[in-house]
C-alpha cells in the first residue's frame, strides 16, 4: 500500500520593512507632527468639530496606507495594532444621545491614542528587520536620500530673522524644518536634529545672539551666534555635504574663520536671491520667478 505523504506547512514569511528604515521613521514623524498639528486647532462650533472629523478620517486612512505598504505583509502587526487601537476609547455605556462635548472628548482621545501608537514603533524601527540594505553613511551623501522638498533652518533666538527665512522658503516652495515645531518623542536635541535633518539643503542663520571676545583682549568684544548655531552648522555640513549648506549673517556678526569653501551669504545685501541661486545648484526645482 503507497503511503500517503503531507508537505510540511511552511511557516509564515516574517515580517519586514520593504523600504529604508530611515525613510520609514522619516514617513512616521512627519504622520505624528500632522496628527500633532490637526489636534492643536481650536474646536469652537459644531462645524469646527465636523472639520475635526473630516481631517482625522483622512489623516488616519492615510496612515494605514502607510503601514500597509511599507512592509512586505500588507496587512501586518503593526497596521492591525494601529487599526485597533483607541478604537474603545471613550465607549462606555450612556443613556440618551452623547453631547457634543462628550463626543469631542472622545474622539480627542481616540486621535491621541493612534498618535501615541505611532510614536512608539518609531522608538522600536531599529529593531524591525528589512528587505533593503541601510546605505553606509559616507562623503557620497546619496541623493537619493535626501528630501528636496524641504529646508532646515538652523537658528538662534531672533525670531523676525528665524519667521522672514521660513516665509521665503514657503513662497519658493519648499518646506522649511524648524526644530522646535517638530515633534521630540522624548528625543534630545541631537536625536531630534538627526531625525529631522535628512533634507537635500541647510540655512544656518548667524544673528547677533550672543558676544564675545577673544582671552586677553577683553575690550575687543564681537557680535557672535549662538553656539547651538555653529555645532549645527558643522553638524549639517558632515551629514548632507558642504555644498547643500548656506549661513545667512546678519549684521558684522563673527563666523568661523578656519573652515574653508563654506558659503556666508550676507543679509545686508540681496540675500534672498543669492540664497535662491544657492538653492537651485544644489539640484531644488526652483523657479526663479518666485524671487521676485
Amino acid at each position: 500500500m503507497e503511503k500517503r505523504t503531507t508537505k510540511a506547512t511552511k511557516p509564515p514569511e516574517p515580517t519586514q520593512l520593504i523600504i529604508l528604515k530611515e525613510k520609514f521613521k522619516s514617513e512616521l514623524l512627519e504622520r505624528i507632527a500632522k496628527g500633532e498639528e490637526i489636534l492643536r486647532k481650536d474646536i469652537q462650533t459644531n462645524k469646527d468639530f465636523k472639520q475635526l472629523q473630516s481631517d482625522y478620517s483622512s489623516w488616519h486612512d492615510y496612515n494605514l496606507e502607510l503601514l500597509k505598504q511599507s512592509f512586505n505583509e500588507p496587512y501586518n502587526e503593526y497596521r492591525k495594532s494601529y487599526s485597533y487601537t483607541g478604537n474603545w476609547s471613550g465607549m462606555i455605556l450612556r443613556s440618551g444621545r452623547t453631547s457634543s462635548t462628550q463626543a469631542l472628548k472622545d474622539l480627542t482621545n481616540k486621535f491621541n491614542s493612534k498618535i501615541n501608537n505611532l510614536k512608539k514603533l518609531v522608538q522600536k524601527i531599529d529593531l524591525l528587520k528589512s528587505t533593503e540594505v541601510e546605505a553606509a553613511n559616507d562623503d557620497s551623501h546619496d541623493e537619493q536620500k535626501l528630501e528636496k522638498s524641504q529646508v532646515f533652518i538652523v537658528h538662534g533666538h531672533d525670531d523676525l530673522t528665524k519667521l522672514e527665512t521660513a516665509r521665503f522658503i514657503e513662497k519658493l516652495g519648499f518646506k522649511p524644518i524648524i526644530l522646535h515645531e517638530q515633534a521630540s518623542l522624548g528625543n534630545t536635541i541631537i536625536e531630534k536634529i538627526e531625525n529631522y535633518s535628512n533634507v537635500g539643503f541647510g540655512v544656518v542663520l548667524y544673528t547677533p545672539c550672543d558676544t564675545g571676545f577673544k582671552k586677553g583682549n577683553e575690550t575687543d568684544l564681537r557680535d557672535r551666534a549662538r553656539q547651538n548655531v555653529v555645532f549645527e552648522h558643522g553638524y549639517l555640513i558632515g551629514k548632507i555635504g558642504r555644498k547643500n549648506v548656506a549661513a545667512l549673517v546678519k549684521g558684522d556678526v563673527e563666523t568661523p574663520n578656519d573652515i574653508s569653501g563654506v558659503v556666508y551669504i550676507s543679509m545686508n545685501k540681496d540675500w534672498k536671491l543669492d540664497l535662491a541661486k544657492e538653492l537651485r545648484s544644489s539640484g531644488y526645482p526652483l523657479d526663479m520667478n518666485k524671487v521676485i
